[in-house]
């Protein structure tokens, strides 16, 4: 006894469009986001202590590289997110110098802590951003006050080794 398989549409659901479009486009933007990654939120830089920062630097035998910034600067902002985060700057950072960020928070708090006011005052830090350069002595190596882009701060790395 043979039986008679027959596909009967008429007693099928059919497939919504819209479910259709939706699963296309979650395709089309999971190949498109893996083709270009998003940039890290994180400082990729390995920040030293300011109290650890000199005898890190004779140590390792490298120049200290201290960022000045302060929360309210629009500037160091974009110098973190266009430098910091940048694999490529962090990496030559990390390899030639010993990081050092130095927060004011003048503004904030009314006062800073006495560590950063000394390094703020030996330096002549007055404006945000500032980079200084100095090797473990404390002698200026370079300087870059203002952010005039990544360009001006990858003349500075490459300058002062």
């Amino acid at each position: 006894m043979r039986t008679r398989l027959t596909f009967d549409r008429t007693k099928q659901r059919a497939l919504p469009v819209w479910l259709v479009i939706v699963a296309a486009l979650l395709i089309v933007a999971r190949v498109v986001s893996s083709r270009y990654p998003a940039k890290s939120d994180v400082d990729l830089v390995h920040w030293t202590p300011i109290q650890e920062a000199r005898a890190v630097a004779q140590r390792t035998h490298r120049p200290i590289l201290y960022e000045y910034s302060a929360e309210w600067c629009g500037p160091c902002h974009a110098l973190q997110r266009d430098v910091f985060m940048d694999p490529a700057f962090a990496a030559k950072i990390n390899s030639r110098f010993v990081a050092v960020k130095v927060v004011d928070t003048q503004r904030e708090q009314g006062h800073n802590t006495p560590e950063v006011q000394i390094l703020m005052d030996r330096y002549g830090v007055n404006a945000f951003p500032t980079i200084v350069i100095a090797a473990a002595d404390g002698s200026v190596r370079g300087r870059v006050v203002g952010y005039g882009g990544p360009d001006k701060i990858a003349a500075l790395i490459d300058s002062a080794r």
